[in-house]
């Protein structure tokens, strides 16, 4: 009975290790990005992008990203599902900018916002959308050639061809205002 046991003890370990190696040995299916991804033709895609825009070691703003391509003979980064953080001197967050899509410029901090952006002042909650949106530190300008919508945190509304703007939000020029600016009504 003591062989019995033996032999069947080792046919088993026999057989778990045959089959142990043979799935060594068989190929693993590797995740393949989907057709749309691969014709970017993009040599790096970040996945949960965040990265940091400094000057003289001071952080000057926030990158964040659903999806990231990067290409290895350009400082350009495609961006997608954008969401940049903008901060004052002191750390504070000054504005943030969300769009569909966008680029940065890693060298320069130029950045451009597609596709529905929305800027938000954090300063006096003002709000300002439009479809493209222009940053430029080097020249100390944020601004849209698109249709510009501008809401007040009392509910006015100003409506324009265009905007341009300091960093610092003090001096907002909204363009060929038209139709009629909406106030909150008085009760």
């Amino acid at each position: 009975m003591e062989r019995g046991w033996l032999w069947t003890r080792l046919g088993v370990s026999a057989v778990l290790l045959a089959t142990g190696l043979a799935a060594c040995e068989s190929e693993q299916p590797v995740p393949i990005a989907s057709p749309e991804l691969r014709e970017i033709g993009a040599d790096n895609v970040v996945f949960g992008m965040v990265a940091f825009m400094t000057s003289r070691g001071i952080r000057e703003g926030r990158v964040e990203a659903d999806t990231a391509f990067m290409f290895a003979d350009s400082a350009k980064v495609f961006l997608r599902r954008m969401r940049i953080t903008f901060y004052n001197e002191n750390g504070t967050a000054r504005a943030t900018v969300t769009g569909a899509s966008g680029e940065w410029d890693q060298n320069t901090d130029r950045m451009t916002a597609r596709g529905d952006v929305v800027l938000v002042v954090h300063e006096d909650g003002r709000r300002i959308e439009s479809q493209e949106l222009h940053y430029d530190p080097n020249r100390d300008r944020i601004w849209s050639d698109s249709a510009t919508v501008q809401i007040l945190p009392d509910g006015t509304v100003t409506r324009g061809s265009a905007f341009e703007s300091d960093l610092e939000f003090r001096n907002v020029r909204i363009r060929s205002i038209r139709g009629r600016v909406i106030g909150r009504e008085e009760d």
